[in-house]
């Protein structure tokens, strides 16, 4: 009795908890079965629909055809890649993306749905997804990213060359986004670029061409970046407005949150800032098909000419003039005595009220020493030749005695010729010409990208870099075909040396050539040399000088190298604006392995004809320990 009084009360309690129990177990599966459901659903009509093949999803993937593979993706690190197949198969990739939308096992930014935000985006849009059927996601941190940037529009943006750093010698191209802000400089940069702190131009140039270096893509404030390239690295900046409306360009920040902190291998010819920066474009609006456009070998100018030639550039154009640029501008017309004082100022040596209360120096020349003054104090500042305490007081003293000459007209920075309007940077030359008697024809190539005597409107003057230049010559009289250089990499930094800036010139060369060591008697060489050096301007023309210690290597050569040093130099100036001629000398003593001089002059002069052709006559005569050759030849050459 007791027993069935006590089993009566308790049998509907525990059918409750067992249907309870029961519910919370299957519930999670139910609802897990119905998503995956879903998404199978979902996955079905993206491989019937064949998305994987359209050019959005390549875009985001960063897809391109290759002969081994079909399709691969030029992004390396493979967190970026959802299947383990996703680097080479773009229809496994989205099956597994689609997938992971579903998936429960990550949470917040590093779920699938924030992680890769730009894919959810062109998925649910492609499929027209319900998104009640997706797991739902916080995405704080891609929240707070859109918050800061507030993207609204588009510039790219163009730092021209920097003279001294190999790593910038083509320029570099990154991406200003545009919000509501008055200020440009409160924007923020979209900026790809290699992981490396080399400053070796052969090593970097090695490593570059081969793939060591690993590039990211970075966010950060525009106006750090003004500060690196225009006032330290002394590059002007262009600026060119996108004509891309605020969804697409959202759309291009989603993609650039898919790429934090994703690498890929960075080669300076083709996987570069250019090529990767217009993959962004594309991603904001992939029909543009923009890569589909460029050479094999891509430098940070292409991608100016691509959105141009693209029709996203809204014709909008500024010029941005750097530190530097500002600098020899005042310099221009100011007297040199007032130019030493005031270098003398900013270098502590002069006083700044002695020089205001001077009476017998006018008031135009006041202001313009004051506004020189201001402006080097504030460039010796930038590049951490002045102690923060020094330079406040020191800039804040300039500025007062200068305020107190009123408002006057700002200088007048002239915007050069923009540097899309350059030559091409591939370089085809046939020419003809007579060497030891002997008559030839001669043929050049280069892929990329310019030397001294090319022409250099879009390129600062005395900067030249060069690779993989080649020139082949038929010799009539020897009826034989000869390889008569091949250029590994070339690099000449010309950069001017005053009172202000006191830069060090400097060069790096090699690569293979051809020697002719007495008449009809060749042999062909490794070569590697280059040095420091100086250069002055006169006028428009550059004077420089170079200490180059040179190294050879061959089995022609006595010893199987030579080692020695040399000092060259010469003169570079354009008579007319399509006219320009190069004077040089050279000398070089071989003293170990064996032992020879070489001493050559020569005489260059390009001729114009249009901005991608021009007529060459080079003129050099070589004294090779006792024997002398004149070499005189004239090419046609093609600029692409």
């Amino acid at each position: 009795m007791k027993t069935d009084a006590l089993k009566k009360p308790s049998t509907p309690f525990f059918k409750g908890a067992w249907l309870l129990f029961v519910f919370i177990i299957l519930f999670p599966a139910l609802s897990f079965s119905e998503e995956s459901h879903y998404a199978d659903k979902l996955i079905s009509e993206a491989v019937a629909r064949k998305l994987h093949e359209k050019r959005g999803w390549q875009v985001l993937i960063h897809y391109r055809p290759t002969l081994l593979h079909g399709k691969e993706s030029i992004i390396d690190d493979p967190d970026f890649f959802l299947s383990k197949e996703g680097k080479t198969n773009p229809q496994k990739e989205m099956e597994e993306t689609i997938r992971a939308f579903f998936s429960t096992e990550k949470k917040d930014d590093s779920h699938a749905r924030c992680r890769f935000a730009a894919r959810y985006d062109w998925l649910k849009k492609e499929l027209d997804m319900d998104e009640r059927e997706v797991p739902s996601e916080d995405c704080k941190g891609f929240k707070e990213l859109m918050e800061a940037v507030r993207p609204e529009s588009a510039t790219l943006v163009f730092p021209v060359a920097h003279m001294n750093s190999p790593a910038s010698m083509f320029g570099h191209t990154l991406l200003r986004i545009d919000s509501s802000y008055q200020s440009k400089l409160f924007s923020y940069a979209i900026n790809y670029s290699a992981i490396t702190d080399e400053t070796n131009g052969l090593f970097f140039a090695f490593k570059g061409i081969f793939g060591f270096y690993e590039g990211y893509f970075g966010i950060l404030p525009y106006y750090e970046k003004i500060k690196e390239y225009s006032n330290m690295e002394n590059r002007d900046i262009w600026e060119y407005r996108l004509d891309f409306s605020r969804e697409e360009v959202e759309r291009m920040i989603m993609h650039i949150w898919e790429l934090k902190d994703v690498y890929a291998y960075y080669f300076f010819f083709d996987e570069n800032c250019s090529y990767n920066l217009l993959l962004v474009l594309e991603a904001a609006r992939p029909d543009v098909a923009l890569t589909e456009t460029l050479p094999k070998w891509v430098i940070p100018m292409d991608t100016v000419r691509a959105v141009q030639s693209k029709g996203i550039y809204s014709n909008e154009r500024v010029f941005r003039p750097s530190k530097a640029t500002r600098i020899k501008q005042i310099e221009s017309v100011t007297s040199a005595d007032n130019r030493k004082i005031a270098r003398d100022i900013s270098l502590m040596k002069a006083g700044v009220d002695d020089f205001y209360e001077d009476a017998g120096v006018g008031e135009d020349d006041k202001v313009k020493t004051l506004d020189l003054a201001a402006e080097y104090t504030q460039y010796l500042y930038l590049k951490g030749k002045i102690p923060r305490e020094e330079y406040l007081k020191l800039y804040l003293k300039v500025l007062s005695a200068r305020s107190k000459l009123g408002i006057k007209d700002a200088y007048n920075i002239a915007a050069p010729i923009p540097p899309e309007q350059g030559h091409g940077p591939i370089r085809l030359a046939l020419g003809a010409g007579t060497k030891s008697g002997a008559l030839y024809n001669s043929f050049k190539i280069r892929p990329a990208n310019h030397d001294l005597m090319d022409p250099d409107v879009g390129y600062p003057p005395g900067a030249a870099i060069t690779f993989l230049e080649t020139e082949m010559r038929y010799n009539y009289t020897e009826r034989k075909l000869s390889i008569e250089r091949v250029s590994l990499v070339d690099i000449t930094s010309v950069s001017e040396f005053d009172g202000f800036f006191k830069p060090i010139s400097w060069k790096v060369n090699a690569g293979a050539q051809r020697e002719e060591v007495r008449k009809k008697e060749h042999r062909t060489v490794l070569m590697l040399n280059g040095g420091p050096g100086m250069s002055v301007r006169e006028g428009d023309a550059l004077i420089y000088g170079f200490v180059e210690p040179e190294a050879k290597f061959g089995s022609g050569l006595g010893a199987g190298y030579a080692l020695g040093i040399g000092v060259s130099g010469g003169v570079l100036k354009p008579i007319t604006p399509g006219w320009k001629a190069q004077a040089q000398v050279k000398a070089v003593s071989f003293g170990i392995g064996e032992s020879h001089s070489v001493i050559s002059a020569e005489v260059n002069q390009l001729f114009l004809l249009n901005a991608s052709n021009g007529v060459r006559l080079d003129l050099k005569r070589e004294r090779f320990d006792g024997f002398y050759s004149n070499d005189f030849s004239l090419s046609w050459n093609r600029y692409f």
